[in-house]
């Protein structure tokens, strides 16, 4: 057995010390205190995995982070390109006469309810509430 030039105590509740005992049994140490000495030694490669942990965690999150920054991309593109076709279909659209103009925004409203109950079945997101309440308009 080595000689130890530096003694240290510690001062621990009942609780405390038999904690310690039953960790290190179970670790596989015969002493507390040789557990104590063992988790010192490997106190740097915690430390080393708790960086690689971090870096991974890191990298990660930047991987989101360009992702989200597609998809934004994306969707400023199809709210442009959506944006772009309605204004080439309502500045190319010729106006209804004026003796049909309520029999072609009635058609018009049917219509756009027939389109709105396509778009909440086509959807497929589980939301229920909004595909029944889509699901009462008549087309």
């Amino acid at each position: 057995m080595r000689n130890r030039d530096v003694y240290l105590r510690v001062r621990m509740t009942a609780a405390e010390s038999q904690r310690l005992t039953e960790v290190a049994q179970q670790s596989g140490y015969k002493k507390s205190t040789d557990f104590v000495r063992a988790g010192l030694g490997r106190q740097g490669q915690w430390t080393e995995e708790l960086h690689r942990l971090e870096k991974r965690q890191a990298a990660t999150m930047v991987a989101v982070r360009a992702e989200i920054a597609r998809l934004q991309r994306t969707e400023y593109v199809l709210f442009a390109m959506l944006e772009n076709l309605a204004k080439t279909i309502l500045t190319y659209m010729p106006a209804p006469p004026a003796e049909s103009r309520t029999a072609a925004i009635a058609h018009g409203k049917a219509a756009y309810e027939c389109y709105l109950k396509a778009v909440g079945m086509s959807l497929h997101n589980g939301s229920r509430i909004a595909l029944e309440s889509l699901a009462r308009l008549d087309c």
